[in-house]
């Protein structure tokens, strides 16, 4: 009988020992923490959980301050139970039956987070059996170390506050291992009432119940009488702390990011940070109130694409939605586009930084772009055109570069908000008439300037988890991108700074401006070696308003930014990917014999095929050179080299200027007939680049010719081959090999006039 009693006895312990083990399988713990972003180990913005408590996720061990004292006040034998101490529930039976009432509680930790595991449900018995099945099956399934810890986490603090890790940030604003033997023990003993004794309530009581639990300690040993004597008159934390919120969008960003984690790591400086959203709520307040301009964005980038400072939107009163995170929005870009397209024209040897642009009106198949000043200035070099941001250049440029080579170059820097086609955005596309994502276009003016120190490009990052890695291969090459960086940092800066040049201290800053059509955003961005800094202004609902330009506006902020962020060092010339090349000194492009004044310039290697000076002419003129002659028309004739400039270009230069420099007019009575016919392109005896399109089909000539109200009909011949007859309109598109070529055009009264060239690759 004995032994079919132990026989039953033990499969009935082996099955009770199974359930537990069954039982401690499928206890989960609460996983609705709430989110929080951390920069240099601090929390710099924080949501609360779904269920609004701030449960903050602990990481790494329970401190060992607060190990000690939360087992002394809570569960002195703690470490030598199974999970129910049989000798406090008798002990807690027994008192509470003399007083008639509770006065003691005989739970033990473990015990206690089975209860917070159930819910906090209402005291029974039934419940009470049930909280101590869950305790000893946690002491099967965990170590000790590991309930307490989770009795630290999921444990009340008071009010919304759970687990340590939040009282100590709530109530002492510091990490909890910097508590101190007082701070432990002020938080100890907060989740044995958490809903009626917490800092700035029942003060009275909290100091009673630490001081017990300190003099306890002091008594076990654990604490020396000096230390006691120091805890008992610390003053209580009065409130709570409230979270930093420097960078909600951030957080929000992150958090869709990874939805499973919960304390976000960043490479945010938060010192840093903090001084960037101070910066930029002053300014949204002045300019809320003077113009009526709501929002502001702001982002630092290091050289290495790191994210240092993210504001994706000052927070502003009233409806001015501040929860638009600008920085992962699509906006226009307005000119900041300009820079890139200058470097890959440089590289393709399209123009120097000297080279002289025109600047005229022009008329693109009914689009007419203007200046923002509405003027024009005939000619001006290239540097010149891009530190002034001239419209007219850059859509010239664009038209000869190309919009499909440029709207790739684009998509390999990483504008891949850019979704539709070249023919969509067309040459507007120079001018803010397509869509960027402002981290997008801060990411390509880091990786301009890590092009210019031959780095590879790189993605930007904010998660302090990852390791960045290297993008495709940036389209600029580091002789272009040094060449664009250092036209750039010539534009002039904002009247708040002026006679920052003569500062000791100045940054050497790489910066551009942009303003949207319809004044809806402003823009500013600047490089330095270090840091790269992007700026916008605007409303968040694409209103615009007068006198929202990037360089009111946004540049200002923009060197406020720049004077909290240490100077870079200086800027070496890539020797090894440029060449030194001649140019012409007074038009900037490749030297002709024409070309008196010669100069050298280091440029890209790549620009190999450098487009000439066609500026200069060798003209046959009378001896006071006031007059162009043909030899057998006057006796004494000289050859001298002349820069003029086409009719229509001298005349808005002159215009601008004052100056003129028209090619000299025919002797009277001493001219020839070929002045019926001015052929406009092809240039004399230029080199010609045509691109390729999206297809790689290359592109066609267009050839142009005026002439005198006597002329009827051209007659166009390529290479002695009669190609077409034209009248009234004198514009061909002409398809043409790679090589030298001769274009002949013949009036139909005879006249006949030459242009030699030669198309290049």
């Amino acid at each position: 009988m004995i032994k079919r009693i132990l026989h039953i006895s033990g499969w009935s312990l082996v099955l009770f020992v199974i359930y537990l083990l069954i039982l401690g399988r499928s206890i989960t713990f609460d996983d609705r923490f709430a989110h929080v972003l951390i920069a240099d180990g601090e929390i710099i913005d924080a949501q609360v959980s779904v269920d609004e408590q701030w449960r903050i996720q602990c990481e790494g061990d329970l401190p060992e301050k607060l190990a000690t004292t939360i087992q002394m006040f809570e569960d002195q034998y703690f470490r030598y139970h199974i999970g129910v101490n049989p000798v406090s529930i008798l002990k807690a039976v027994r008192d509470n039956y003399r007083a008639g009432h509770t006065v003691r509680g005989g739970s033990t930790i473990t015990m206690q987070l089975a209860r917070i595991l159930e819910g906090n449900q209402r005291r029974t018995y039934q419940q009470k059996i049930k909280e101590v099945m869950i305790a000893l099956a946690l002491e099967l399934r965990f170590t000790k170390d590991e309930i307490l810890k989770a009795y630290g986490q999921y444990a009340p603090f008071g009010g919304n506050t759970v687990g340590y890790c939040a009282a100590a940030l709530r109530y002492y604003d510091k990490q909890p291992e910097g508590l101190t033997w007082t701070e432990s023990a002020t938080l100890a003993v907060l989740p044995n009432a958490p809903g009626k004794i917490y800092p700035g309530r029942s003060q009275e009581i909290l100091v009673q119940k630490r001081n017990f639990l300190l003099m306890k300690m002091l008594d076990q040993g654990l604490i020396d009488s000096v230390t006691y004597r120091l805890s008992i008159i610390e003053d209580l934390p009065t409130q709570s702390h409230l979270f930093s919120a420097l960078s909600p969008h951030l957080l929000q960003r992150m958090k869709k990011e990874d939805k499973h984690r919960f304390n976000h790591q960043t490479t945010l400086d938060a010192s840093l940070q903090e001084h960037v959203v101070r910066i930029l709520q002053q300014y949204q307040s002045d300019y809320s109130q003077s113009s009526d301009i709501k929002n502001i964005a702001a982002v630092i980038l290091r050289s290495d694409g790191s994210v240092a400072s993210y504001v994706g939107n000052v927070t502003c009163q009233n409806d001015c939605a501040s929860d638009v995170d600008i920085l992962t929005s699509r906006r226009s870009p307005g000119s900041t586009l300009k820079p890139f397209l200058y470097g890959l024209a440089i590289d393709r040897g399209l123009i120097t930084p000297e080279a002289l642009l025109e600047d005229i009106p022009v008329f693109f198949n009914g689009y007419s772009p203007t200046n923002y000043d509405k003027s024009y200035r005939g000619i001006i070099p290239a540097s010149e055109a891009l530190t002034t941001s001239l419209n007219i250049p850059a859509v010239n440029l664009l038209q000869q570069y190309g919009t499909h080579p440029f709207l790739s170059d684009l998509r390999q820097m990483g504008f891949s908000s850019m979704t539709n086609g070249a023919d969509h955005y067309g040459l507007t596309m120079i001018l803010g008439g397509s869509e960027v994502i402002p981290m997008e276009l801060a990411t390509a003016y880091a990786n301009l300037y890590r092009s210019a120190r031959q780095l590879p490009s790189v993605t930007a990052y904010a998660n302090g988890d990852l390791i960045n890695e290297s993008i495709q291969q940036y389209p600029i090459s580091a002789g272009g991108a040094y060449l664009t960086l250092d036209m750039l940092k010539g534009v002039n800066r904002p009247q708040s700074e002026d006679g920052w040049q003569y500062l000791d201290n100045q940054q050497d800053i790489a910066w551009k401006t942009g303003t949207s059509y319809g004044l809806r955003d402003a823009w500013s961005v600047g490089c330095t070696q270090a840091y790269t800094v992007l700026v916008w202004v605007g409303n968040a609902d694409g209103e615009g308003k007068s006198g929202l330009t990037g360089v009111d506006k946004a540049a200002p902020i923009l060197f406020d930014i720049f004077k909290l962020l240490p100077e870079s060092g200086y800027d070496l010339v890539p020797h090894n990917a440029m060449a030194t090349k001649t140019l012409c000194t007074v038009s900037g492009y490749a030297s002709t014999t024409a070309c008196v004044d010669v100069t050298h310039m280091l440029l890209p290697k790549q620009s190999r095929n450098l487009a000439r000076c066609d500026y200069h002419q060798s003209l046959t003129l009378d001896q006071s050179g006031q007059y162009q002659v043909y030899r057998d028309c006057v006796d004494k004739v000289k050859t001298s080299s002349v820069f003029s400039l086409e009719p229509i270009v001298n005349n808005y230069y002159r215009k601008a200027t004052g100056i003129s420099y028209a090619t000299p007019p025919y002797l009277p009575d001493c001219q020839s007939s070929s002045e019926s016919i001015t052929i406009i392109s092809p240039k004399p005896n230029a080199d010609i680049f045509l691109p390729r399109d999206i297809d790689n089909q290359k592109e066609m000539l267009i050839s142009r010719a005026i002439v005198s109200p006597e002329v009827d009909s051209l007659y166009w011949f390529v290479d002695d081959r009669l190609i077409d007859v034209t009248s009234e309109r004198h514009e061909l598109a002409l398809d043409f090999s790679v090589g030298p070529h001769q274009l002949t055009v013949v009036s139909n009264e005879g006249t006949e006039l030459v242009r030699m060239f030669r198309i290049v690759e």
